[in-house]
Order: C-alpha cells, then sequence, then structure tokens
C-alpha cells in the first residue's frame, strides 16, 4: 500500500525547535491512520467480493471503529514504506531517482514490508495480527511486490493525465485533489489482481479463472482515491506548522 502522494526526504534538524526535525517522521504515518479510518468500509466490502462473498452490512459508525483498530497497522505501512523507499532510492541512484527506480525500490520495500502489509489485508477480513502472520507464506510475499510494483506504475501513468489536467483546467487546488484521486485510484486498479491473489490466498482459496482477479476492484479503487485525497489534505493541513516553525 504505498503511499500515493510522494514524499521528500526527511527534513534537516532545526535549531529553531525539535518538530521540524521529527515531522517527516511523524506527519506521514499519523496522517495515513486518520485517512484509512474513513475508507475502511470500502476496504472490508473489497475483501468480501474477491472471496465471492456478499457485502457485509455495516453501518457508517462501525465502518469508523473498524478503521480505527487498522490505524496503527496502517500508520505503521505509510511511516515504514516512506522512510525504507527514500533511503532505496537514494541508495540505487542518489539524489536524482528515476521511473526505474522507483519500480526498483517499490518492489524491495514491498517486499520489505510484506508481513505487515499481509496483516492490514487480513484486517479487511476480520483476521487477527497473529492469525495474519501465522498463514504469511512466500507467494503472499510475492502477490505483495507485485502489488507495490504494479501500484506505482499506475501511478506513474495516471501522473501523465493528471498534468494534462493541470495544464487543461488550472492548476488549482479542485484540479489538484482530482488529479489525486485518479492517480490513486488508477495505481489501485494496476495492483488489483495481486491484491486478489494475496486475499484469495490467505482465506485458504485459489484463484480460479482470470476474471476473479477484478472482483472488488471499483471499491478498491474508490477507497484508495479517497485515501489519497485525504492523506493529502492532511499533509498539506499540517505542513504550513513545520515551515512557520523555521522561519
Amino acid at each position: 500500500m504505498s503511499s500515493p502522494i510522494s514524499s521528500s526526504a526527511p527534513n534537516e534538524p532545526s535549531s529553531k525547535g525539535i518538530w521540524p526535525s521529527v515531522a517527516s517522521y511523524i506527519v506521514p504515518p499519523f496522517t495515513a491512520s486518520v485517512a484509512i479510518v474513513f475508507v475502511f468500509r470500502d476496504m472490508v466490502a473489497k475483501s468480501a467480493e474477491q472471496l465471492g462473498q456478499f457485502v457485509p452490512s455495516m453501518t457508517f459508525r462501525e465502518g469508523v471503529k473498524r478503521g480505527v483498530k487498522a490505524a496503527p497497522t496502517v500508520g505503521a505501512i505509510v511511516g515504514t514504506q516512506m522512510i525504507l523507499q527514500n533511503m532505496v532510492e537514494k541508495a540505487l541512484v542518489g539524489d536524482k531517482p528515476s521511473l526505474s527506480s522507483k519500480f526498483a525500490s517499490s518492489a524491495i520495500v514491498g517486499t520489505a514490508s510484506a508481513p505487515v502489509l499481509a496483516v492490514f489485508n487480513g484486517q479487511t477480513m476480520g483476521r487477527g495480527v497473529r492469525e495474519s502472520l501465522r498463514k504469511f507464506s512466500p507467494r503472499q510475499g510475492l502477490a505483495i511486490a507485485v502489488q507495490e510494483t504494479a501500484f506505482v506504475i499506475g501511478i506513474s501513468a495516471s501522473d501523465q493525465l493528471a498534468t494534462k489536467m493541470r495544464k487543461k483546467f488550472g492548476d488549482t487546488k479542485a484540479v489538484d485533489y482530482t488529479a489525486t484521486f485518479v492517480a490513486g485510484a488508477a495505481g489501485s486498479l494496476a495492483g488489483h489482481p495481486a491484491n486478489t491473489a494475496l486475499t484469495r490466498w490467505q482465506a485458504g482459496l485459489t484463484v480460479d479463472h482470470f476474471s476473479q482477479l477484478m472482483w472488488g476492484a471499483a471499491r478498491k479503487a474508490r477507497a484508495i482515491g479517497c485515501f489519497a485525497v485525504l492523506y493529502k489534505f492532511g499533509k498539506e493541513t499540517l505542513t504550513p506548522a513545520v515551515q512557520s516553525s523555521k522561519q
């Protein structure tokens, strides 16, 4: 579940306070934790559809309660991925990341964070942390690595559309957030087949035909698109506090 929004390198320590030097480690996981709460209902629904089950009836309040339980896992995922991806890209190509380096770093980070990602996906099916870890397997890890790499490919392709949207409709907040939603949804769709395989394997099922791989795709695309928008809004809301503390 790579972050749909790019991250800059961690801020250098500042003599004007601790916050500027730690914000880049705190803001992403905190914002991701909050954002997932409001889209968790769709994540539960996509897992049910991937398993060929009826979507469970769930009120908004129930969805929020389950989202709150999943929030620490999502915060840990995003926080770890943001830090690791930056470190891996720098190790691969220094300060000039390329598209190929993003693919490579996403595969590496996806593989490294596979157990945590498996736990989160298990939570969308009502499974506990121990159960998800106990049933974690190498092929689940491979599915997650493919999912994360495909996610970046989808994001990269949709970035071209976002650039065209800004040129045609103007670089406004509305256009910017629409482009963010499109990027998140496109990335989700690109990685969805691997996510479906992961979900079915975690439930002890097999993938019987190709069409199964896109079950629940619309639900997940909407969830990740909204997550991307909420995540971006949260980061932009907290950023002024970081900048002002440096002045």
